[in-house]
């Protein structure tokens, strides 16, 4: 009986054995092993990533990692788990939280080191005036190099106070500026000539919040007087409506001009002082009705131009008509009627112009400027330079033989001019 006993007794304490050795081992579903698993790569990535940073590291970088850090996140459901199985999940859990915050801690401890890059170039082309504008708060510390082939002006400006802070003109510049006051600080290079540059511009700040949500800063060109700070002048154009309202001329046929009216028609231009070019607009019709468009050019032709000359493009270029003028007019066609057409004269003499308008003899043999005169046009617009007179004369001759036409002109003259701007920047 003793025997029987000790045999139970063994039997229980081997059970209780295999059971304690089961539930040491997490049992969990196949579908929360595949979520653990992946939780705790991403959780492993990022823990390996922490590690590796470095003094020095880019902001970018830091930034990126602290993101990843913040985005960890596991959750589980427990049911179907064993006791190991749900501890190993919760250990997990707190893994995060304490990856989170080793990854925040380094990230301020490399940052408060290290430098933030807001510029840097090597071997740039610099043409024309170039400006590096940065946020700084009050303790910051900004860092510059600049390097160029020649001497030429650097200034830094402070451009919320609207004074110089630093100026220089040599070709090598390195040097920093404890920031005192906040506000928008702005690098200015203004090269002689073309040359290459190197340029770097980074800053030091004890604000973890700058490097979280670093602010950017907006430019934008304004227009401003001669004598505003940092104003600068551009080649620009006044536009002058030279007509109060479109000349009307009705241009009798050949044939129906022999018992009354007139096939042709003369337009006196009174030319401003100083203007280099006038600008015509032209609308032939074989009826007399006027359209909506009829002395909208001068209106037309200023707010195209105030559109485009934003946009970078050169302002003023008389080279055979090219830039500024030949994009206006591209824009500013008149509406085309095909069964509408005449010849249109340039006279640029007085004598010439009233022969035509007494009809003595042919236009033809006349002395009229052949460049900027058009046989058998349509409705168009078009560019005559002055040459410098005070006045020119614009001869319209129906050669048709039965039709009449009716003529719509509309003249602009183009007077240059500087035009100042200035750039304002804003946070944004």
């Amino acid at each position: 009986m003793k025997r029987i006993v000790v045999i139970f007794y063994a039997l229980i304490v081997c059970a209780c054995g295999n059971n304690a050795s089961q539930s040491s081992e997490p049992k969990m579903s196949e579908k929360s092993k595949i979520l653990y698993e992946k939780a705790e790569k991403k959780i492993s990535d990022v823990e390996s990533r922490v590690e590796q940073l470095q003094k020095g590291a880019d902001a970018q970088q830091i930034i990126n990692i602290l993101a990843d850090a913040k985005k960890l996140e596991y959750k589980f459901d427990s049911t179907g788990m064993n006791r190991a199985a749900i501890e190993k999940c919760k250990t997990l859990q707190a893994k995060i939280i304490e990856v989170q915050e080793a990854a925040v801690a380094k990230a301020e401890s490399i940052i408060l080191q290290s430098k933030v890059l807001v510029y840097d170039r090597e071997d740039l082309l610099l043409e024309k005036m170039t400006e590096y504008p940065v946020y700084l708060e009050k303790g910051d510390v900004l860092y510059y190099d600049v390097k160029l082939q020649t001497a030429a002006p650097v200034k830094l400006y402070n451009m919320d106070a609207r004074s110089t802070v630093k100026s220089y003109n040599k070709s090598l510049i390195k040097d920093s500026l404890v920031v005192a006051y906040p506000g928008i600080y702005l690098l200015e290079i203004k090269p002689q000539a073309s040359q290459y540059a190197s340029v770097r511009i980074a800053y030091h700040t004890d604000n973890m919040d700058r490097i979280y949500r670093p602010k950017s800063v907006r430019t934008e060109t304004v227009s401003c007087s001669k004598g505003d700070f940092r104003a600068y002048g551009i080649k620009g154009i006044k536009m002058q409506n030279l007509f109060e309202e479109p000349r009307k001329f009705t241009l009798r046929s050949q044939l129906k001009s022999a018992f009354s009216g007139s096939s042709i028609a003369l337009v006196p231009v009174n030319i401003p002082a100083g203007a280099t070019d006038i600008l015509y607009s032209m609308r032939i019709a074989t009826s007399e009705q006027d359209s909506y468009a009829d002395g909208d050019f001068h209106r037309n032709l200023s707010v195209r131009y105030n559109q485009i000359k934003f946009l970078g493009m050169p302002l003023y270029e008389r080279n055979q008509g090219s830039g500024l003028l030949k994009t206006l007019l591209d824009d500013n066609h008149p509406i085309t009627e095909a069964d509408a057409y005449c010849d249109l004269y340039v006279f640029r003499k007085q004598s010439e112009a009233k022969k035509f308008q007494d009809g003595i003899v042919k236009a033809s043999t006349l002395k009229y400027d052949v460049d900027y005169s058009i046989v058998g046009t349509q409705s168009c617009n078009g560019r005559i330079p002055t040459n410098g007179g005070s006045r020119l004369y614009l001869g319209f001759e129906n050669v048709r033989m039965r039709y009449t036409n009716y003529l719509w002109v509309e003249v602009v003259a183009v007077v240059p001019r500087t035009e100042y701007y200035r750039t304002t920047y804003t946070i944004n």
